[in-house]
């Protein structure tokens, strides 16, 4: 027993010492990481090395102590660059990089820039589809009517609200639809996924009245739906009657809220993969033969990157067309109302888009932009990651002008769980784009306590199940 208690008295002692210590090494790191006298030694070398990097690094304060870190900012992303680390940046720094931290994205070198070409378009835009960055622009805000590009909004709706293999009965108020069709018979049965490429191919008017029907309940709620969503999109100036497109002279959008849709629509996989397909069967229920139906996107066949999206035309709306292209790691949506030649334009308003821009990374998935102070943690910070890329079009020269501003707490207390929110990064670039994203912790970070500590030697030390095991739970 004597001897058991010695043990335990030593045991006692040596996590009391351990902990003080580490504690104060945690709260030392904290000082010396927003300290500028550790940093001076880079003081003289910082204006070389800006020059060769490319960084401006603004005038900050430190959220610690009112601490100016103009230069100590910089000297800590150049130490790391050179070094060849990820970059690290504390809470609140705000740099603008050029092309020296970004990362170009080229299959291909981009052809040489062109000038904005001539359109018959009422109204036109070029947007790249992450950034929403929009590259060409023609009367952009012009209401107008968008016959079945209408569609594009009716489509990403089904695929996020509803099950791709939910079977739909058509009612008599989807076969009786005028325009466009896929010929459903009253009763017939289909998946959402078939109606959906029927949709998106063909045209069906009549499978969007059933694709209506089926995820809103009825038409008029499907349509309070998608009005909803041209809101959180950022599309305030689209109104929808209907799911199809048929005219009403309620029914408009405009050339930029069809591309925001468009570009918003764009980045979900299935939505992707249906406006893409050229041709696709689908069932025809009582006859010996499928439906074969063939995509009226002709971009698809004859324009290199050509990867959606949807066709639209009636007499009053004339020809409307949202297309999508994706070369060099950048994906383009053109949008065109009331245009003649819209496959012409629409390619020629492409080429521009590619010509004139290249895509820059400026923050790669997962990349660590800070690391956090742990308190009573057993490691002393946690990194701060994006989760997603962010990648701007850019013209030449105009990496320079890229501004990232990053924002973290000043630190967090353990224990940590890998995915919490902390903080954020914005990009800005001039007037034109400004794209924020969260910031989320890399890792978990258990809490380092002396309770901590005991509880998890005794865990060891005795067999699970005892009481000795639960006497620590306090």
């Amino acid at each position: 027993m004597i001897k058991r208690g010695v043990t335990c008295i030593l045991i006692f002692g040596c996590i009391f010492i351990y902990s003080t210590i580490n504690n104060c090494a945690d709260s030392a790191w904290a000082v010396n990481a927003v300290h500028k006298g550790v940093l001076d030694s880079w003081g003289e070398r910082a204006g070389f090395w800006g020059e060769k990097a490319g960084f401006k690094v603004n005038t900050l304060m430190a959220s610690q102590g009112n601490l100016r870190l103009e230069d100590t900012v910089f000297q800590r992303l150049v130490h790391e660059l050179v070094e060849g680390r990820t970059t690290a940046l504390e809470s609140g720094d705000v740099v603008s990089r050029s092309a020296g931290m970004g990362e170009r994205i080229l299959d291909n070198p981009p052809a040489m820039p062109v000038e904005p070409p001539s359109t018959a378009a009422r109204a036109a835009v070029v947007m790249e589809a992450s950034s929403k960055r929009v590259l060409y622009a023609k009367n952009p805000h012009m209401k107008l009517p968008m016959a079945s590009t209408t569609k594009i909004m009716t489509a990403i709706l089904a695929i996020e609200l509803g099950n791709l293999d939910d079977v739909v009965t058509a009612s008599p108020k989807a076969v009786g639809v005028e325009g466009s069709s896929i010929y459903l018979a009253k009763g017939e049965r289909l998946t959402l996924e078939q109606l959906l490429y029927g949709l998106m191919l063909r045209s069906g008017n009549d499978a969007a009245v059933a694709i209506a029907e089926h995820i809103g309940g009825s038409v008029e709620n499907f349509v309070k739906l998608m009005n909803r969503k041209a809101v959180q999109i950022g599309a305030g100036n689209t109104h929808f009657v209907n799911p199809h497109g048929l005219h009403d002279d309620m029914h408009y959008t405009t050339a930029y809220d069809l591309a925001l849709i468009s570009a918003y629509a764009m980045q979900n996989p299935v939505f992707r993969t249906i406006v893409s397909t050229k041709y696709k069967k689908i069932p025809w229920e009582g006859r010996n033969y499928d439906r074969v139906l063939q995509n009226k996107n002709a971009l698809l066949w004859n324009y290199e990157g050509a990867n959606g999206i949807k066709t639209g035309y009636t007499k009053i709306s004339r020809r409307c067309l949202a297309s999508a292209a994706l070369r060099h790691g950048m994906q383009l949506v053109c949008v065109v109302l009331d245009c003649q030649p819209w496959f012409d334009d629409s390619a020629a308003l492409l080429d521009y888009g590619f010509a004139n821009f290249k895509p820059y990374t400026v923050v790669s998935k997962g990349q660590v932009l800070g690391r956090i102070p742990v308190k009573d943690g057993y490691e002393a910070q946690v990194a701060a990651v994006c989760t997603e890329e962010i990648l701007l079009p850019v013209k030449e020269g105009e990496e320079k002008e890229i501004s990232v501003e990053i924002k973290l707490p000043q630190h967090l207390r353990a224990p940590v769980k890998a995915g919490t929110k902390v903080g954020y990064v914005k990009v800005t670039l001039g007037d034109e784009v400004s794209i924020r994203k969260d910031l989320y912790t890399a890792s978990d970070i258990k809490e380092n306590t002396i309770r901590s500590n005991l509880k998890r030697i005794f865990d060891r030390w005795f067999d699970a199940g005892s009481g000795f095991q639960n006497f620590f739970d306090f």
